[in-house]
């Protein structure tokens, strides 16, 4: 499958992050392309490991691409990690995953890894060109993100 994977420190704690990177409902707030994202039913809670179903809206207007899909949640927040698995809609396979590790108190590492496989050879090819580029962005919307809930942690925008 193919994959992109982006790391940038942040100005935010572990648990900052986390609680970004964890709230899926508002994904469709902050992150470019998401045009929808709503959780299915309850979580289910075991220890400090959520599991869900989110259902998200993907659009490129430019490409007139728009796309729902549903994912599995896992957001397990010992090891600081929210994973995303789908098989359905526009994907054959999609995994991406936030990897939230301490530097300090006050500031952490945000990673994002996603592998994906389209089902349409057409969006695949599209997709190719687009998906390093959107994850970077991603990136950035999670950091600005981070700058307007926790504005007192967060630093300036450079």
């Amino acid at each position: 499958m193919p994959a992109v994977s982006f790391k940038k420190a942040v100005s935010l704690s572990v648990h900052q992050a986390f609680a970004i990177a964890s709230d899926v409902a508002s994904y469709k707030d902050f992150l470019p392309l998401i045009t929808r994202s709503t959780v299915r039913g309850a979580a289910i809670e075991v220890g400090d490991v959520k599991t869900f179903i989110a259902d998200l809206i993907v659009a490129y207007e430019k490409l007139g691409l728009r796309e729902s899909f549903a994912s599995q949640v896992e957001c397990n927040q010992t090891l600081g990690r929210v994973t995303a698995t789908s098989q359905d809609g526009p994907m054959r396979q999609l995994k991406a995953q936030w990897q939230i590790t301490a530097i300090d108190g006050a500031r952490s590492t945000v990673a994002i890894d996603i592998d994906y496989e389209f089902r349409s050879k057409l969006m695949q090819l599209a997709a190719g060109s687009l998906m390093h580029r959107a994850a970077a962005k991603v990136l950035e919307a999670f950091e600005q993100r981070g700058r307007k809930l926790y504005p007192e942690t967060a630093l300036p925008n450079i």
